[in-house]
C-alpha cells in the first residue's frame, strides 16, 4: 500500500497537497499539478542517479592503482555527473518560475 509513488491528495480550496515521495507539495489541479508532480518525481530520479554515480566514480578512482587512463575515465564520469547536476538545477528552477501555481 505504500509504494514509493504512492499518491495521497487532500483537496482544499485552491490545490491539491499531495504527498509523493515525502514532498508535501501543494499543486493546482489539471496539466500544470501533473507535470509539477512529474518534475518532482524527477527530481528525486536525478538526485539518487547523481549519488550512485559519484559512489561509482570515487570507487573507479580509487581502484585505477595509478593508471593515468583509468584516474582520467573516473575523473571524466564526475564532470559528466556536475555537468549533468547543473544543467538539471537550471531546467528545475526554469519550471518553477514557468509552471503557474507550484511551488
Amino acid at each position: 500500500m505504500y509504494g514509493i509513488l504512492k499518491i495521497v491528495a487532500e483537496e482544499s480550496n485552491e490545490c491539491v497537497k499531495t504527498a509523493i515521495l515525502g514532498s508535501g507539495g501543494c499543486y493546482s489541479g489539471g496539466i500544470w499539478g501533473i507535470l509539477g508532480i512529474a518534475i518532482d518525481v524527477l527530481t528525486v530520479g536525478i538526485g539518487a542517479a547523481a549519488v550512485i554515480g559519484v559512489i561509482i566514480s570515487g570507487i573507479q578512482y580509487m581502484t585505477a592503482s595509478g593508471e593515468p587512463a583509468a584516474i582520467a575515465k573516473a575523473k571524466n564520469r564526475l564532470i559528466q555527473i556536475a555537468i549533468g547536476v547543473l544543467v538539471y538545477g537550471t531546467f528545475y528552477g526554469l519550471m518553477r518560475w514557468l509552471v503557474p501555481g507550484w511551488g
